[in-house]
């Protein structure tokens, strides 16, 4: 559990800058696309920081 706690925490980190510098892989993939054509981009960065937090918070609730 100690190693899956680490990887949520990081990529929790890793999508709160991804979302903060907009970086082009998470924003020009298909998948996303489709996300931001459906709830728009401002939505889409809400969603990203939302989940961005969940996995921080479930990471830090884990450790040991």
């Amino acid at each position: 559990m100690y190693y899956l706690a680490i990887f949520l925490i990081v990529y929790g980190v890793f999508l709160l800058i991804g979302m903060l510098l907009q970086f082009p892989f998470l924003y020009n993939n298909m998948k996303s696309k489709a996300m931001i054509k459906m709830m728009g981009k401002r939505g889409f960065q809400i969603m990203l920081f939302v989940m961005a937090i969940a996995f921080i918070a479930i990471g830090i609730l884990i450790l040991p």
